[in-house]
């Protein structure tokens, strides 16, 4: 393939890909504990000039390269803001570390969605259903009547008493996670999630997406003039390409 496609080929791939990433940061940007994802670009091919070179002109000291590729695509985990509902049971995590919670095959998932509500046999779960993973020190057939009340140590009480605590988990490495959905993340096979007590947890409030929306539109209008002004740069070097087969011709 020519050079010059080659190259802006590669760039309307990359800056595609970079388009996706930022559209669905926007999408997300009202989603309760999201994390936005941030994504970085790499000159493919890069062959930088060296002083002892002889150069084709006066002013040709620049580097040549094949093309560009977003080399990185992963999740940002800086902490969201937090605004206070009117769910008693919402909660928002400050600082590192996620809530666990069990899917249907008892599998442990990570999330830093707090939306949680109270079911008939007391257990709280998420919208979708998944239950948040406790550590139970009375059994619930004995938790007294009344309203679970969380502390910010993530102890659960009744009527001052302590029936469970909420375990917060971290991993070593959090970008190795692996995103499933919804918030969600699977904690790959070489990493293991350990409980922490560097956290605290606030009752009746949600943490909110760490996306910003003024910095997310800016990137997009940036990549979207990017990539018209590639597929400009492709269309004149096709053109010219047909010029010069005619004039063989």
């Amino acid at each position: 393939m020519n050079t010059s496609l080659s190259i802006s080929q590669s760039g309307l791939k990359g800056l595609q890909k970079n388009l996706d990433i930022v559209s669905n940061n926007i999408a997300n940007v009202n989603t309760t504990g999201y994390k936005k994802r941030d994504s970085s670009f790499q000159e493919l091919l890069l062959n930088n000039y060296q002083p002892q070179e002889v150069r084709l002109g006066q002013n040709a000291d620049v580097s040549n390269n094949r093309g560009m590729k977003v080399t990185q695509d992963q999740v940002n985990f800086q902490q969201g803001g937090l605004i206070k509902s009117n769910n008693p049971y919402d909660l928002a995590l400050v600082g590192n570390g996620f809530f666990g919670v069990r899917n249907q095959n008892n599998e442990l998932l990570l999330t830093r969605d707090g939306g949680f509500t109270l079911d008939a046999n007391r257990d709280l779960r998420l919208a979708n259903g998944e239950q948040l993973e406790l550590e139970i020190v009375v059994p619930k057939g004995q938790w007294p009547e009344g309203k679970p009340m969380i502390t910010q140590g993530g102890e659960v009480r009744i009527n001052d008493q302590l029936v469970a605590r909420i375990p917060v988990y971290t991993v070593e490495r959090p970008n190795e996670l692996i995103s499933i959905g919804s918030n969600r993340f699977a904690v790959p096979e070489n990493q293991v999630a350990r409980q922490t007590n560097q956290f605290e947890i606030q009752q009746g409030f949600l943490e909110t997406s760490n996306v910003d929306l003024a910095e997310a539109m800016t990137d997009m209008i940036v990549t979207q003039r990017s990539y018209s002004m590639n597929a400009k740069v492709l269309q004149s070097t096709d053109e010219m390409m047909q010029r010069i087969n005619e004039y063989k011709q």
